[in-house]
């Protein structure tokens, strides 16, 4: 970015106005010092490392998405937004960003004008070369991470040679993996938002190293690894970034679930915890009480259950009681009290607690079950069997979510 920056200020200086260079959404590349003639907005952007939604949404109204051009973007008192001359960053029929002045009250005079649109088309080409750049990296980035976390050990170890001899990733650290699954209407603009917001997290994620890619469908892999190993609070706080992200910029209809690995030793185990990641993040989709982050340590026996060929369990592996009642209870009500009721101990006050019934009901409804079960719940062999066998229900997807 350093020949950006000196764009912006050789510009800065012939003009004497402060010039900002945003990206096409609008998140700050560069900017030189600004003077006097400044709103609140150029500073808030400055500080934020992006322009208000506000003035955003203004500005897109205003045609520079499209616009081959400057184009003047008129001022709002209300507020206190001062005009501004937007020019498009293009290089072979590319958008790469804004160039943007905070115009004077007697305007930008036509030579300066001039000036501005040449600057821009230089920073058009610096970012177009940088792409190229950066499209050859990502390029060899995901074909290193794919094989890095194939389960095929010689895939996986020549993978972390070549990460250490091309200095992408030291060969003693550790590791952690993060998946990302979303979904949007946008499926277009999906994978492209998804590298770049997984690019953003892993760089934020210093003094850690980050690998990532994005996949067709919304799948997205991230790993970081450290010589000390992250912390579980550390990765949490960078898929929950991931998240709030993706919901920023691709809207509310967007829908992202992260599962999060466990940190191994070793870049040639960082299969296991891409494995386990994948893992969690399945267990999510089809089990409820788990949030929309999780991590392969909160799944507590599910640990172990995913681990089960379940297309290949017999019939039996469901106790007999437990699908009768589960045939029988078409709306699922006993079985979400039986499950909760086991989830909690057996304890019948936090129970109701969960399920906002009286404590009447909740015994009603186990009498229930047992007269449908034939089992005694009395009994903790029963109970084992009935818990181990309600969560691999939910895992085949024979109970709702």
């Amino acid at each position: 970015m350093d020949e950006l920056q000196r764009v912006a200020q050789a510009l800065a200086d012939r003009i004497s106005l402060a010039v900002a260079i945003d990206d096409p959404q609008m998140n700050l590349i560069c900017h030189t010092a600004h003077d006097d003639h400044i709103d609140r907005h150029r500073i808030s952007s400055i500080m934020k490392m992006r322009a208000p939604d506000e003035v955003v949404a203004h500005a897109v109204a205003q045609g520079i998405a499209t616009a081959e051009g400057p184009v003047r973007v008129a001022g709002r008192p209300e507020i206190e937004l001062l005009p501004r001359i937007c020019f498009p960053v293009r290089c072979q029929g590319l958008l790469f960003g804004y160039l943007w002045i905070i115009e004077p009250e007697e305007g930008l005079p036509a030579d300066e004008v001039q000036a501005a649109a040449k600057a821009a088309a230089d920073a058009g080409q610096l970012l177009f070369r940088e792409r190229l750049v950066d499209d050859l990296r990502d390029s060899r980035e995901r074909e290193l991470l794919r094989d890095l976390i194939s389960d095929d050990p010689a895939v996986s170890s020549a993978a972390a040679d070549l990460l250490a001899d091309e200095e992408m990733l030291p060969p003693a650290c550790s590791v952690a993996v993060l998946v990302v699954q979303a979904s949007s209407t946008e499926q277009e603009d999906l994978r492209t938002t998804l590298h770049a917001v997984l690019r953003r997290a892993g760089r934020r994620a210093t003094p850690l190293v980050s690998l990532s890619m994005a996949r067709a469908g919304g799948r997205g892999v991230l790993l970081l690894a450290g010589r000390r190993p992250p912390g579980a609070a550390d990765l949490r706080g960078v898929a929950e970034q991931v998240q709030d992200e993706l919901v920023k910029q691709l809207g509310d209809s967007v829908q992202v679930r992260v599962g999060i690995g466990p940190v191994v030793d070793g870049p040639t185990r960082a299969s296991v915890s891409a494995r386990r990641a994948r893992e969690a993040l399945d267990v999510t989709q089809k089990v409820t009480g788990f949030g929309t982050v999780t991590a392969w340590d909160d799944l507590g026996v599910y640990r172990l259950l995913v681990q089960l060929p379940l297309s290949d369990l017999p019939e039996d592996a469901i106790p007999d009681g437990l699908r009768t009642l589960m045939e029988s209870d078409h709306e699922g009500t006993l079985a979400e009290t039986l499950e909760t009721w086991l989830d909690e101990g057996c304890d019948s006050r936090h129970t109701v607690a969960r399920l906002q019934v009286h404590r009447t009901s909740l015994y009603y409804r186990l009498g229930r079950i047992e007269e449908i079960t034939g089992l005694s719940l009395k009994s903790g062999g029963v109970r084992l069997d009935l818990h181990l066998g309600l969560k691999l229900a939910r895992l085949q997807g024979l109970l709702g979510r």
